[in-house]
């Protein structure tokens, strides 16, 4: 193998200079690597881009979801990593099932390993709507629930019950390429649990009425994210608190001599997080890893490498 690769690699290095009349020299020249980019399930990363967007999974792709939160490295105790698969059940219709499994880290309070677990599990769905109007604009709508599971530490889950439904819309700009505008809105549905959790600043704690809008900018493997956010309980609850907030971002698709090749998509976001709400403003920087994977390709049940991730 070691006298064959080096023969490709000579040959390739030779090519600029053999005569165009040798055959070897009319054979098609190997085409670039293609680039990786982040769909639009892939830029769903909490913390660096919360919004949903139209895209769905192919259909019968089967992707796990592998999430750490490295946040939590200088934030809590324990780390959070989100497992989970994502199954495109037809040409416009995925779902998807994580959960979030917990170990104490010892760079603070605490042992390596000396408490773990699983946090929490999420069940969500989105079915793709198309274009019905031939406005230029796509559209879905979807439905996610969540849920603590067991008695984590307080540190790893809010202690709440969540049921989402949202819709959501984008629109690539033609005269602007790599752009696309995109907006949405979406409810949660609140219930406390015998869980005791600890929440994040700003927090609404009660069920909620949100809108989000902003703009996408596309340039290879790299997506830059502008979100806005209004969220408020007058609506929807007897509390009358809201909560506004910008989050501009960029999600980066790994290219694999970053990864040492390995296999994946290894998607890193980073965002910045300015809300303004009932806890007062909020600032900070988030940066978080994501790594797909083609699970079938991982069972050795799948040969096609068009999908490149």
């Amino acid at each position: 193998m070691k006298l064959l690769t080096c023969c490709s690699l000579a040959l390739t290095l030779a090519a600029p200079f053999v005569r165009a009349e040798d055959p070897a020299a009319a054979a098609p020249a190997a085409e670039p690597a293609k680039v990786q980019k982040a769909t639009d399930d892939d830029l769903r990363i909490q913390g660096i881009f919360n919004s949903a967007l139209p895209g769905t999974e192919r259909k019968s792709s089967l992707r796990l979801i592998v999430h750490p939160h490295l946040g939590d490295l200088t934030k809590r105790d324990e780390i959070r990593t989100a497992l989970g698969l994502r199954y495109g059940l037809t040409a416009r219709w995925e779902a998807t099932a994580e959960t979030d499994a917990y170990f104490t880290h010892g760079l603070k309070n605490g042992t390596f390993g000396e408490e773990s677990g699983f946090a929490s599990i999420h069940l969500g769905t989105k079915y793709r709507l198309g274009d019905p109007f031939h406005l230029g604009i796509d559209t879905s709508v979807g439905l996610d629930w969540s849920r603590p599971l067991g008695t984590p530490p307080p540190d790893v889950t809010d202690g709440l019950k969540h049921l989402s439904p949202y819709f959501t819309m984008s629109r690539a700009l033609p005269s602007h390429p790599g752009w696309r505008v995109f907006w949405g809105l979406g409810y949660d549905d609140v219930t406390q649990t015998d869980v005791v959790g600890r929440l994040e600043k700003n927090d609404l704690r009660a069920d909620s009425l949100g809108f989000s809008g902003g703009v996408l900018w596309e340039r290879g493997p790299t997506t830059y994210t502008l979100e806005t956010i209004y969220q408020t309980t007058q609506l929807t609850s007897s509390s009358d608190r809201y909560v506004v907030g910008i989050r501009p971002g960029v999600v980066w698709t790994l290219p694999p001599k970053y990864t040492f090749h390995a296999k994946g998509k290894w998607l890193l976001g980073v965002g910045l997080r300015l809300t303004h709400g009932p806890d007062g403003n909020d600032v900070g920087l988030n940066a978080k890893l994501r790594v797909n994977f083609d699970f079938k390709r991982l069972l050795g049940r799948k040969k096609d490498p068009a999908s490149g991730q």
